[in-house]
């Protein structure tokens, strides 16, 4: 009587063993790509100034719901590339100051609404905001023209992501807003700039 009690624990044991192998092995397999910036891809401005000086206005905030040190590079240091490398200043006169006012990347946590019994109640709501401003000067340090462009973006994750992905989120979310504000740039400067723009 004994041996057919062994026989049947062993049985459920492995039957147990086998499917939840089964569920772990058949379970797909996400690889997700990183998120590649190359600043040549996004707007290119050509500006009629001899002189370009960057001025970052905003400074990073440590404090919760602003996420901007979390990451390896943060969004203040992206746009700062990509003001480098894509406003481009030719001349001899005139000076070109582009402050950056916001950079910010922010996570709050919020409930969910609407969802189904058995699925999150909650989600992380994630924010960029990106405000630049560009002043001309003439040599006599008189202002030209000025402009100034905003861009914002949000995304919603899972709460219960991976690290690579979260950081992934985070960096699309980074891409999103840079392509946004090459563009918004290109179009505000040239209608309130158009005398110094190629």
């Amino acid at each position: 009587m004994k041996s057919k009690y062994k026989i049947i624990f062993f049985l459920k044991t492995n039957f147990l063993i086998f499917i939840t192998s089964l569920l772990y092995f058949c379970a797909p397999i996400e690889v997700s790509d990183k998120v590649v910036f190359d600043n040549n891809l996004l707007n290119k401005i050509s500006i009629n100034a001899a002189i370009r000086n960057i001025n970052n206005v905003y400074e990073v905030n440590y404090l919760d719901p602003y996420v901007d040190t979390e990451l390896s590079v943060t969004p203040l240091t992206r746009l700062n590339n990509w003001i480098k490398s894509n406003i481009i200043v030719f001349g001899s006169r005139n000076k070109l100051d582009i402050n950056v006012i916001e950079a910010s990347i922010t996570k709050t946590e919020r409930d969910i609404d609407n969802k189904k019994k058995f699925e999150e109640k909650k989600e992380f709501y994630n924010k960029i905001n990106f405000i630049i401003e560009y002043i001309i000067y003439n040599n006599d340090n008189l202002i030209l023209a000025t402009s100034k462009v905003k861009t914002k973006r949000s995304k919603t994750s899972s709460i219960f992501t991976s690290l690579d992905e979260k950081e992934k989120i985070m960096e699309t979310l980074i891409l999103d807003a840079l392509i946004d504000i090459s563009k918004k740039s290109d179009e505000v400067l040239k209608i309130h700039m158009t005398d110094y723009i190629i």
